[in-house]
This record gives C-alpha cells, structure tokens and sequence, in this order.
C-alpha cells in the first residue's frame, strides 16, 4: 500500500523532452557566444550560426514527436502570461529568424540581437523547470541558475569545439570556458547539497544525485585538465579546445538528461497524523519515500 503512495517518475516528459532542454539550449546558448565571436570575425556569423539554429530546431521537433495529438501543437502560444513553455515557443522563431538573418546578411547587430535573445530563451527554459512544484528535484531556487550556468558553458563548450577546426575566436575562449565549468561545478554542488538535506527531496531523487556526482566530477576535471593545458601550452591550443569542449558538453548533456528523466520524482502523499480509531490518540505523521521523522530530527 506504502508504494501506492509514495514518490513516482514523472512521466510527463521523456527523453524527447531531454532532448529540448539539452539541444534547445545549447544551441540558444552557441548563439549568444557566436555574436562574440563575431565581434572579432564576423565569418563566425557562418561557421556556428547555422549550427545553433540547427540544434534549437532539433529540440523543437523532439518536443513536436512527443505530442499525441500533434495537430494542436499550435495552442501552446495561447499563454504567454502565465506559461513559460508559451514564452520559450514565442522565442523560438524570433531566435531562428534573427540568428539566421546574421548568417546570411553578415550582421553584427542581428547578431547581438540574436544573442539577447538567445539568453532569454534559456531563461524561459530554466524557469519551466523551476516553476514545476509538483517535482522535488526541480522547484528548487537552484534548479534556475543550474540549468543557466550549464546551458551556456554547454554554448561555449560547442564553440571551443569549432575553434579546434576553424582556430580560436581570441585568448578569452579558454579562460571562459573554464570559468563557466567552475561555475556550472558550484552550482551543481550547492543544488546538490540542498536536495540532500533532511526532507528536501524524495529519497530516490536523492540517490539518483549522488549516483550522477561521481561522473559529473569526471568530466569537469577532464574538461578544466584541458583549459589548463591549453594555457599553459599554446601548441596544443586547438586539441586542447576539442577535448574541453567535448567534456564540458557531454557533462552538461549527461546533468539534464538524468535530472529531467531520471531524478524527476513526483511529490508522493504525506499524512500530518497517522489517524486512529480512539479520539486524541493518533500516531505521528508519516511521509512514504522521503526521509524518516526520526533522522529528520537527527
């Protein structure tokens, strides 16, 4: 009867919905740092351009393959003021038009505009997440800045990727790829350490976390390994940049996907007191699937 009632996978979104939150804002993400780069090369503008419109769409349709009744994919625009799934479709097309427009036009303006508006499309991704109460793992405040910080070191990761092949946009790439990875680390251990607390998140939520540290703690070192090098050793600047950029993207990619498909447990049901058949007399409450009362208190 416990299990009736306790924490369950969300079945909501699958890894179709994975796939918008890795490939959509990974792609928003490569379009903000290709109107960097093209501040300094504006042939950017056509080496990467094109491939963070690709991905946006990519994430797009996985998101169209899962609907059941495909026909009525147009109703999502129908609530921009309180739905953040609406806002981020809104943003989509002017994100396409505009970063594909700076490809062919060679345009440094549609470019930033581009950009800007890139950001605001992860933001309206991280804040789907966040804004989900019934799932734990994702209504927390962390859940924002981590979906923020891994999407653009995802973006960066992508561009240190195309330096290795077309040579670096300038000094900066490394240095903020590394920073970014730092960050994107931070946050992963302060969000971690949040949903670890005593009755923050269901106890299969939390041991799908821990399983995730020791892999995420793999590919960051390997990906900062790389900047380092890469620093300190400018010959290998181009294989230093390929390897940083393939760690730092597959780690990012390896966090949404687990945190959306599998971390993703439901909020489950919880009594205040457990009830009984003499008046007064109720037994404490309980609350199947999270952390006991007794270890709470400890």
């Amino acid at each position: 009867m416990m299990r009736s009632v306790e924490p369950r996978p969300q079945t909501a979104w699958d890894w179709r919905a994975a796939v918008q939150f890795t490939c959509g804002g990974a792609g928003a993400s490569l379009t903000v740092f290709t109107a960097l780069a093209a501040w300094q090369d504006p042939a950017w503008l056509r080496r990467t351009g094109p491939i963070a419109a690709s991905l946006v769409c990519l994430g797009l349709l996985a998101v169209f393959a899962k609907l059941g009744r495909r026909w009525r994919a147009f109703l999502v625009i129908l609530n921009p003021f309180t739905s953040w799934l609406t806002r981020e479709a809104l943003l989509a097309p002017v994100l396409l038009a505009l970063g594909l427009g700076a490809a062919v036009l060679m345009s440094r303006a549609l470019a930033l505009a581009a950009g800007g508006v890139g950001l605001a499309f992860l933001y309206a991704q991280a804040r789907m997440l966040k804004e989900a109460r019934g799932i734990p793992a994702w209504r927390t405040p962390a859940m924002l800045w981590l979906i923020a910080t891994s999407g653009l070191a995802e973006g960066l990761s992508l561009l240190a990727i195309g330096a290795a092949y077309f040579g670096s946009p300038g000094g900066w790439l490394l240095p903020a790829l590394g920073g970014l990875l730092i960050a994107r680390l931070a946050v992963w251990r302060a969000y971690r350490r949040a949903l670890s607390a005593p009755g923050a998140a269901p106890v299969r939520t939390v041991a799908v976390l821990d399983g995730m540290n020791a892999v995420l703690l793999a590919a960051h070192a390997g990906a900062l390994a790389s900047v380092l090098a890469g620093l300190a050793f400018p010959g290998l600047g181009g294989l230093a940049a390929l390897a940083a950029g393939l760690a730092g993207l597959l780690g990012g990619w390896y966090l949404k996907f687990n945190l959306v498909v599998r971390a993703a447990y439901t909020q489950g049901f919880a009594l205040a007191r457990t009830p009984a058949r003499t008046p007064g007399y109720g037994g404490p409450g309980v609350k199947p699937g999270w952390t006991p009362p007794q270890e709470q208190e400890r």
